[in-house]
């Protein structure tokens, strides 16, 4: 008959307690319990992990989904400024020997007043797409001299812009060929009454448009204007 291994320790044959001559000694049996018990623990561990990181998932979850709740209908009432689409009116329209005018219409599509308003827009002829589209810088200058004004929800803004530079038979040719293209490009910066924490800074808008001609006679070229490929944003 094979002696137990679990109960042999150097020095004593016969077990006669756990604790003899300094060293522990595993009883019959014990050894398998002990091992039991480890894989029981190791288990409980493997179960609980998950099940601490699935609720600190939900957790998160639900804390974005409740800032998003909370951020979603304030971004609806801050102010929103930008050209009203479809309302540019060309007054001179494109000639040899004139300048052409146009007007464009800002509005106020959110609902509360957008204040300290500056506007800058140019009238401008260049190359078609894909050139990059023009834009203007002078709504981030603090020292522009723009005229400022306060824009109530649903309230429009409208200003004239005119070219600059000369216009002759063969510009006119150009635009018509469609080798180059009336831009029409703008800033507007403005601020927040209501809700100053939700965006720290002034808010800006560009916006770009670009002419279709779709007539030619005595009151120059005519037509009506399309979002350019690039230049518009908001924040």
């Amino acid at each position: 008959m094979q002696p137990n291994l679990a109960t042999m320790v150097s020095g004593n044959k016969e077990p006669g307690g756990r604790l003899e001559h300094g060293e522990w000694v595993l009883l019959e049996g014990e050894e398998q319990a002990l091992r039991d018990g480890v894989h029981v623990k190791e288990l409980g561990a493997r179960r609980n992990g998950p099940g601490l990181f699935s609720i600190a998932l939900i957790i998160v979850l639900l804390a974005i989904i409740a800032a998003a709740s909370v951020s979603v209908p304030l971004l609806a009432l801050r102010p929103w400024v930008g050209p009203w689409s479809g309302h540019e009116e060309v007054l001179e329209g494109l000639m040899a020997g004139r300048a052409m005018k146009v007007r464009v219409v800002l509005r106020n599509s959110g609902r509360t007043p957008a204040t300290n308003l500056r506007v800058a827009v140019r009238l401008l002829i260049g190359a078609p797409p894909p050139a990059p589209s023009p834009q203007l810088d002078q709504c981030a200058q603090p020292g522009a001299p723009l005229p400022q004004s306060m824009l109530f929800p649903d309230a429009t803004y409208s200003t004239n812009a005119a070219t600059q530079q000369e216009i002759d038979d063969d510009t006119v040719a150009a635009v018509l060929r469609s080798d180059k293209t009336v831009y029409l490009a703008g800033c507007a910066r403005y601020e927040d009454a209501i809700l100053p924490w939700l965006h720290p800074g002034p808010h800006q808008t560009h916006f770009c448009l670009m002419l279709v001609p779709t007539s030619a006679g005595n009151n120059g070229v005519l037509g009506s204007f399309v979002d350019c490929p690039a230049g518009n944003s908001v924040d």
